[in-house]
């Protein structure tokens, strides 16, 4: 059987939806699956029709990650783990985020550069030891996010070929820490193409492939009669059915604070009807939410957050990384608004309105009512679309890519 090691930051318990993407990707490889065919259709929550596909075989996986909390069960039960006693913040990143900028709400870049270092050298030395005790060396290695740098540095003197995806805007924030790892890997793989192309900006990629984020959906939403459930309730127990509601899961200077900050006293004036409910905490939540025309309801699950939603809203500034709760909120038929950055476009498809200038307050206003005008046709198309992630398409074209690469 062939194998696969998989070693990152952290894999379970996820820290965001990079890492439940991978967990995804992975738990489908333990069994036997097709490749992935384009006749095929993917919705969510339906039952795929897989007939005339020839199954390829299954894999066997061993992961290497840090213990930052309680396991979920999100890693499938037959991989093999390996918890490591490393922390995953430090004195320097602590520093770092203290004296962050008031600017951007990034970490100051020497001291957080200085952490990443560190990690990462530690982080290698720890891989390098994990994969010599090994009975039998993997055929590829696979390495993400933030400790990247450091899996690729063990995997490259162990003389393991491995992919790499690239899932945040850390690697654009410090190319050249990360370049070794992006640059030596066989494959980098990317959600969407457009993100792709970010990458190929910056660096020399000896192979791109575009690999889904992996949703399963049945696992987030059960079923569709669960969905239909939670969004009648949700839509009846509005009492301004004919406001326009809009959802912000989210907000960091990186995901548009700075836009929503001039676009909320605008449409307070020209649209007094629309009203802002974002989700999630933190400061600049917090800010948002003092205005009349927005309110914070904290971290509550995606399901409650989209239940009465009339428009999602999710805008990038510099890494268009894809943004899964695009396609989560298509699952109920929840269009969304977002900008035309790196892979937005992919995750948006048909469901939805591109702002091609969110800093531009009267396109923006202008692109959210026409949205939220068009919702009912544009939340038809978003659930379709959102069969774009359904782990089951993502699994195949992963499985594809690695039978290709072990030729």
């Amino acid at each position: 059987m062939r194998r696969l090691a998989v070693a990152a930051c952290s894999l379970d318990p996820p820290g965001g939806g990079a890492e439940r993407s991978l967990c995804t990707l992975v738990n489908g490889l333990l069994v036997p699956g097709p490749a992935f065919k384009e006749e095929i259709e993917f919705r969510p929550l339906v039952t795929v029709d897989y007939k005339n596909s020839e199954n390829l075989e299954p894999w066997k996986i061993e992961s290497c990650h840090a213990h930052s909390g309680e396991l979920t069960g999100l890693l499938d039960g037959q991989i093999r783990k390996q918890i490591l006693k490393i922390p995953t913040e430090s004195v320097w990143s602590g520093l770092a985020w203290r004296l962050r900028s008031k600017k951007t709400g990034l970490s100051e870049p020497h001291l957080y550069q200085h952490h990443l270092r560190r990690t990462n050298r530690r982080f290698s030395k720890m891989v390098s030891s994990w994969l010599d005790e090994m009975l039998t060396p993997p055929q590829l290695g696979i390495t993400q996010l933030t400790w990247s740098a450091g899996a690729a540095d063990a995997f490259q003197r162990k003389g393991i070929p491995y992919l790499i995806f690239i899932r945040d805007d850390v690697p654009f924030r410090f190319p050249e820490m990360f370049r070794s790892a992006i640059e030596g890997a066989i494959c980098v793989c990317t959600a969407g193409e457009g993100l792709g192309r970010q990458v190929a900006e910056i660096f020399t990629m000896q192979r791109n492939a575009n690999i889904p984020l992996a949703i399963d959906y049945g696992k987030r939403f059960t079923n569709l009669t669960h969905v239909k459930k939670w969004r009648q309730e949700g839509l009846v127990n509005r009492s301004d059915r004919q406001s326009p509601r809009f959802a912000i899961v989210g907000v960091t200077p990186e995901k548009g604070f700075k836009a929503y900050e001039r676009l909320f006293p605008h449409l307070h004036k020209h649209w007094p009807e629309a009203h802002f409910d974002i989700y999630g905490s933190g400061h600049y939540v917090e800010r948002l939410g003092i205005h009349p025309n927005a309110t914070s309801h904290g971290h509550v699950p995606i399901e409650q957050a989209f239940a009465a939603a009339d428009v999602h809203v999710i805008i990038g500034e510099t890494a268009g990384t894809w943004g899964r709760v695009i396609n989560e909120a298509g699952v109920f038929g929840v269009p969304t608004v977002t900008c035309g950055l790196g892979s937005q476009p992919e995750a948006l498809g048909p469901g939805g309105v591109i702002v091609h200038d969110h800093h531009d307050i009267m396109e923006f206003s202008k692109v959210l009512r026409e949205c939220w005008n068009r919702r009912e046709e544009l939340g038809k198309l978003a659930f379709e679309h959102a069969g774009v992630t359904d782990h089951r398409r993502a699994v195949s074209i992963f499985r594809a890519l690695l039978e290709d690469l072990t030729i």
